[in-house]
């Protein structure tokens, strides 16, 4: 959105939005870190959004598509537990575009946590394609889409196996 010529009130409008995108963002890792997945799903989602995380560049790891809230749920209080466990992600160079209650961006992700399998130390990164509307007065996710760059075991680095076994193999 243009803000040359926009009032002081439209400015600081803008303002405020794109602080609390940012915040929505920010929230999601720390729920999703903490396993709260019922507050995640319920506060941070639109009733109809939709998730896609895959590889990045046609890398081998299974798209897992979730829509709806049910689906959504399901994604994060099975998948992502069954996957990794002490989980610990952040985001930065939050880019965001709003044009009235529907905006969009993306950002990169890092994360350190436990494989579940082999209990061992790994090291991801990504990058996440937002959509985003105001849904009774509070920004939501309508979609949310992860490009995962990699997440491998950390003694190994991340150049030499880019997947997790448990992800290559992950069917939804």
């Amino acid at each position: 959105m243009d803000t040359i010529g926009s009032s002081i009130e439209q400015r600081l409008r803008i303002l405020e939005d794109r602080e609390q995108i940012r915040e929505l963002a920010a929230t999601y890792c720390f729920l999703v870190d903490d396993g709260r997945f019922d507050e995640l799903v319920e506060r941070l989602f639109t009733e109809d959004a939709c998730c896609d995380f895959r590889g990045a560049g046609g890398e081998q790891m299974a798209p897992m598509v979730s829509r709806g809230r049910a689906e959504l749920r399901n994604f994060f209080t099975v998948m992502v537990p069954a996957a990794l466990r002490d989980m610990a992600h952040t985001v930065h160079n939050h880019r965001v575009s709003i044009d009235g209650d529907r905006a969009s961006g993306d950002c990169y992700f890092e994360l350190t946590a436990v494989d579940r399998t082999s209990g061992e130390a790994v090291v991801g990164a990504g990058r996440y394609f937002d959509r985003y509307r105001r849904d009774a007065g509070a920004w939501r996710f309508e979609m949310r889409n992860a490009a995962i760059f990699f997440i491998a075991p950390l003694r190994e680095g991340w150049a030499k196996q880019r997947f997790l076994n448990t992800f290559a193999r992950v069917r939804m």
